[in-house]
């Protein structure tokens, strides 16, 4: 077994180990360490005993150089993802220039006090939103990323605690650990302090028990699966912990809109990142009127997504994060073809790789829409009215993000608060919240 160490002290870890595979072909790409209760105790008091003295302008330096290694690794880091976590190449060479816009919007956080402003990105408008926070944290940040986006979910919390001079302790997935060091290598290269961010190698709900009860914690920041999250809410008080929770995403199209055009974002939406994207769109409704013909052109956007090796440029989805997961959709689909769903294109699974999926005649209580479907499938439902179809919307699991495409105004004024969140996408990926 290699050894991995932990980065405090060159100690080595517990010898209990996370299998680190492949998930295009399975083979084995490394064995990591898993720390134990002790262990994950000492990493978070040595965070504790750690105060960072870097000035505003150092800080900024350190955000900036690392950006400059960023571009000069950018395909050897890209690969890195591709192999953990089987995106393709083509989605993960586009999350490392999204982890050049987080370093220069955290930078220029750097430059405000850390007791007053941070600014962070913003998909509403074309500039960095400045976000307020009461008080500098006076403690550690403990936070838990998911395997989906394995660069751009650990640099978003980490690049922000550097630009406020915070100590972070941060639980990657145990599917996707790899990426995690890789950033945490490359930071202490700009010259950031070792002991600002540190890793842990442990189950979600074990860190999050013993960061919970940890006196140098101040905040316990989470971001993956709904099942995930009940489990750490049990753990952790509310009132120091921020949750990200990913679901099923709505996107409703009126007659009105551009069709071919919607049917571009949809594809992007759905089967990008293997469709595991946070905000991903999990559900489309279609105005009856132009159902038919909306299908026709998305079924010809989901042809062009072509399956295969992630490390292949000319893929564009590469692979769930398992085989396991994939069977998983596989099964789900199968349900709701059961129940009266009709699969126009896709649904072609091996290993942990499936095709970008059509499904239509879809309704609400199928398993593609009641459960969160992290995986290249769209399913399409018909709607009669608008208000129908945003109530549906509204009444779904709860999202990251919902959207509604028209071209009438007045439509939108008459319904200014139907979706919970509506938002342009961007190239970049960024927390709505701090950490």
């Amino acid at each position: 077994m290699s050894v991995i160490y932990s980065g405090i002290s060159g100690e080595e870890l517990a010898q209990q180990s996370i299998i680190v595979r492949n998930p295009w072909n399975d083979e084995v790409i490394t064995e990591i360490s898993i720390d134990s209760r002790e262990r994950v105790q000492q990493k978070l008091s040595a965070a504790w005993g750690f105060r960072p003295r870097l000035s505003l302008e150092a800080r900024r330096e350190v955000l900036s150089r690392a950006r400059t290694l960023l571009g000069q690794r950018k395909m050897a880091l890209a690969r890195l993802a591709s192999t953990e976590s089987g995106l393709s190449l083509q989605d993960t060479l586009g999350e490392v220039d999204s982890l050049c816009t987080q370093l220069d919007i955290a930078g220029d956080a750097a430059l405000f006090s850390p007791a007053t402003t941070v600014a962070y990105g913003d998909s509403l408008s074309d500039g960095p939103q400045v976000l307020s926070l009461r008080r500098a944290l006076n403690g550690v940040i403990a936070a838990i990323t998911p395997f989906n986006h394995p660069l751009s979910q650990v640099l978003d919390k980490v690049a922000l605690a550097i630009a406020t001079n915070n100590r972070i302790v941060l639980k990657p997935s145990s599917k996707t650990p790899l990426c995690a060091r890789a950033l945490h290598a490359l930071l202490v290269e700009a010259g950031m302090p070792e002991q600002m961010f540190t890793l842990v190698n442990c189950s979600d709900s074990l860190f999050a028990d013993i960061a919970a009860h940890h006196h140098g914690v101040d905040l316990v920041s989470f971001s993956g699966s709904r099942a995930a999250a009940r489990e750490i809410a049990f753990r952790v008080p509310t009132q120091r912990l921020v949750m990200d929770i990913s679901s099923s995403d709505a996107l409703i199209i009126c007659a009105d809109t551009d069709l071919k055009a919607a049917a571009g974002v949809v594809a992007r939406g759905a089967f990008s990142h293997s469709g595991q994207g946070p905000g991903a769109v999990k559900w489309v409704l279609v105005d009856r009127r132009c159902h038919d013909e909306f299908v026709r052109y998305l079924v010809n956007e989901a042809r062009q997504w072509h399956s295969g090796d992630p490390l292949d440029p000319q893929v564009s989805i590469g692979t769930l994060i398992d085989a396991a997961s994939a069977a998983e959709i596989e099964q789900r689909i199968a349900i709701s073809l059961a129940l009266g769903a009709t699969c126009v294109v896709g649904n072609q699974r091996q290993g942990a790789s499936l095709s970008a999926t059509v499904l239509t005649r879809v309704t609400p209580d199928m398993p593609v829409v009641t459960r969160e479907t992290v995986g290249p499938v769209a399913p399409v439902m018909a709607f009669t009215h608008i208000a129908d179809a945003i109530e549906l919307a509204r009444n779904a699991r709860p999202g990251l993000n919902a959207s509604l495409l028209t071209q009438d105004e007045a439509l939108l004024a008459r319904y200014p608060s139907a979706l919970a969140y509506a938002s342009r996408q961007t190239s970049a990926f960024h927390s709505p919240v701090a950490f």
